[in-house]
């Protein structure tokens, strides 16, 4: 995807913690127009969001996720985010929107879901407002530690 490459210069400009925001808007943006949709093609500009979404999510959080890691432990830090977000969250994601959707149907499982997604985004930006170490107030560039190999 395309937004791999302008990640970093997001991430360098906006600060990390911003950077996660915006993709979790995206999201909420996707699963109003999937919410909304009256013909197949109006599905494209939540497809084309969808490299936002991903590609600045991940990639920020390959880079927080370096950057918290404990010196020697980077890899397993990256393997445990995988392990969370392609494992645990999306294997229970489709358990609960399979089941959401049985029961009230695609249109409201999507509202339900820009519903979450949106007051995760007002706790979540709460939290990054207040936290000292946050460069969601005060933008600031990642600096990755310097890791000593033994």
């Amino acid at each position: 995807a395309p937004m791999f490459w302008f990640s970093g210069p997001l991430t360098e400009k906006l600060g990390a913690d911003r950077v996660l925001v915006l993709s979790l808007v995206s999201y909420i943006l996707r699963f109003l127009i999937y919410a909304l949709l009256r013909n197949p093609y109006q599905a494209l500009p939540a497809e084309a969001l969808r490299g936002v979404t991903f590609a600045a999510f991940w990639s920020t959080g390959t880079v927080f996720a370096h950057k918290i890691s404990p010196p020697g432990m980077s890899a397993t830090m990256l393997l445990f985010m995988n392990a969370m977000y392609g494992g645990l969250g999306q294997s229970v994601g489709a358990i609960l929107g399979g089941k959401l959707q049985s029961r009230v149907g695609t249109k409201m499982t999507f509202l339900c879901a820009a519903f979450v997604d949106f007051i995760f985004v007002c706790f979540i930006t709460a939290y990054l407002s207040v936290r000292k170490e946050s460069s969601f107030r005060n933008p600031k560039q990642i600096t990755l530690p310097n890791e000593k190999s033994e």
